[in-house]
C-alpha cells in the first residue's frame, strides 16, 4: 500500500495509541486515500502511523468489526471492497436509523434551524440529479450529521454514530449500483424539502422512506 501523507492531529497527551491509529486509518478511508481492496500490510502502517504492531492490530481489528476493513487468516487485510448486492440493505439500514432519528429530533427544531436543512435537502436533489455523486453524499451527511446532534435520544444517537458511518461507506463505494433509482431518490429528497420546511413529521418519514428505499410507493 502506499503511505498516506502524515498530517498534524489534534490529540491530547492522553489519548491511546490505538485509538489515534483508529481515527487516522478510518478517516483515510472515508477520504478515499485510502481505496477499497487496497491491501493494509502491517510495515507501511508502521512507517505512515510511527507505532508499533499492537496498536494497529487493534485498530484493524476494530475496523473489521465496523465493516470498512475485510480480513482473511493468513491472507490478507483490505479496505472493505465495494458489494453491489447489498447496497440496498446497508441503503434501507441507514434509511429505518434516520427516520427515528429525524422523528425524535424534529421537535426540537426552530424554524430557523429547519429552513438551512430544508435548503440542504433541495441542494442533494439538485446534485443527485446532476449524477454529481461524492458531492450529493458530502451535503446529504451534513444534513443528517445535524439531526443526528439535535437527537434528545442518547441511545440511538450512540447506535448511529457506531455503525452509520460504515453503512454510508459501503452505499457509497457501491453506489453505481444505484444507478437506476437515483431520480426516484432525487425526487424524494425534493419532497424533504418542504416536509422539512413545514415540520411536518409524517411528509418527512414519508419522504426519507423514498430517499432511502424503504418504501417506493409512498
Amino acid at each position: 500500500m502506499p503511505i498516506p501523507k502524515a498530517e498534524p492531529q489534534d490529540r491530547t497527551p492522553r489519548q491511546l495509541a490505538r485509538e489515534r491509529v483508529l481515527e487516522q486509518i478510518r478517516d483515510a478511508i472515508l477520504r478515499g486515500v485510502l481505496l477499497p481492496g487496497e491491501r493494509l500490510d502491517e510495515a507501511s502502517l508502521r512507517a505512515w502511523l510511527g507505532v508499533s504492531a499492537t496498536p494497529i492490530r487493534q485498530a484493524l481489528h476494530a475496523l473489521v468489526l465496523e465493516g470498512l476493513v475485510e480480513s482473511a487468516p493468513q491472507s490478507h487485510t483490505i479496505v472493505a471492497a465495494p458489494r453491489p448486492d447489498r447496497v440496498i440493505a446497508n441503503m434501507q439500514t441507514v434509511g429505518v436509523l434516520m427516520i427515528g432519528t429525524a422523528t425524535l429530533a424534529l421537535p426540537e427544531l426552530a424554524r430557523d434551524v429547519r429552513a438551512p436543512l430544508a435548503a440542504k435537502a433541495a441542494g442533494v436533489a439538485d446534485l443527485l440529479a446532476a449524477r454529481e455523486i461524492p458531492q450529493a453524499s458530502s451535503l446529504a451527511g451534513e444534513l443528517f450529521l445535524e439531526l443526528i446532534e439535535r437527537c434528545p435520544n442518547d441511545v440511538l444517537v450512540g447506535i448511529v454514530r457506531k455503525v452509520g458511518t460504515s453503512l454510508g461507506y459501503q452505499v457509497f463505494t457501491a453506489h453505481s449500483a444505484l444507478d437506476d433509482d437515483l431520480d426516484a431518490v432525487a425526487d424524494a429528497y425534493r419532497a424533504l424539502q418542504p416536509a422539512l420546511e413545514a415540520g411536518d413529521a409524517t411528509q418527512v418519514q414519508n419522504a426519507l422512506r423514498r430517499a432511502f428505499l424503504i418504501d417506493r410507493s409512498v
